[in-house]
């Protein structure tokens, strides 16, 4: 896996009805999914959580093999911390308070709709990247916090940060980061006098700015042209050693 947060999520599937597990597969394409695997049994479920690390599970509660849903998602999470949603057919409470003992992010009783689907899915993955975080600099260096890894990054090779949603984009010399978190309450963990926010949606290292268009008030990062907003222009240029 690589430091880069995933933007489509993967998605790990366990169910051994075909007839549900074709439907599930339709269901989720249509949804946007594209990166999803979807097996009948615990071993291979396994395996793949092993070479893929998915960022969520969908588990039905009766599959293949010796192991049930509810146990290979307590294996699961004891693992890696990934958030399941439980597909079922069981309704009775004995089976339902086995299933939260796992903490599940959802439980959905079959059949069930598309849009319950695609609202437990998007929560789980939002309330798991809440828990998200940037750990606070030591000396020279930040730690992005992902699921059980830690990600250093160089505070220095910090570019320029992009803002699109409810995520700042960190692009570093070689790569770009994701993390769940407001672009002001990431730059208080950066060093002021080298990072301001240029724009609603950007903040640049100062250091890495290579040119300034004055007329059209734009500045070039790594070739990559940037805006400077019109109520960021006074404190930007005041920053500037000029002659």
């Amino acid at each position: 896996m690589t430091a880069e947060m995933p933007t489509d999520p993967f998605i790990l599937a366990v169910e051994d009805d075909p007839i549900y597990a074709e439907t599930l597969e339709l269901v989720l394409r249509d949804l946007g999914y594209q990166n999803f695997d979807v097996v009948d049994n615990a071993a291979s479920a396994l395996k793949l959580f092993r070479d893929k690390e998915p960022d969520i599970l969908l588990a039905d509660i009766q599959i293949n093999g010796p192991m049930n849903g509810i146990e290979l998602a307590s294996i699961i999470s004891s693992i890696r911390p990934t958030p399941t949603v439980f597909l079922t057919s069981f309704t009775d409470n004995h089976t339902f308070q086995k299933a939260k003992e796992t903490r599940p992010a959802a439980y959905i009783v079959k059949p069930y709709h598309a849009t319950n689907l695609q609202a437990a899915i998007e929560l789980a993955i939002e309330n798991q990247n809440s828990q998200q975080a940037v750990e606070a600099p030591q000396n020279d260096v930040l730690f992005i916090r992902y699921n059980s890894r830690l990600f250093k990054i160089s505070i220095p090779d910090i570019q320029f940060i992009e803002v699109d949603e409810k995520y700042c984009h960190i692009q570093t010399v070689s790569k770009k980061y994701a993390v769940n978190m407001r672009l002001k309450n990431l730059l208080d963990l950066l060093p002021a006098e080298r990072f301001m926010q240029i724009h609603r949606s950007y903040a640049v290292n100062l250091d890495a700015v290579e040119e300034i268009n004055t007329e059209q008030h734009i500045i070039r990062v790594r070739g990559i042209e940037i805006p400077i907003g019109k109520t960021f222009r006074e404190a930007f240029f005041a920053k500037l050693k000029m002659i």
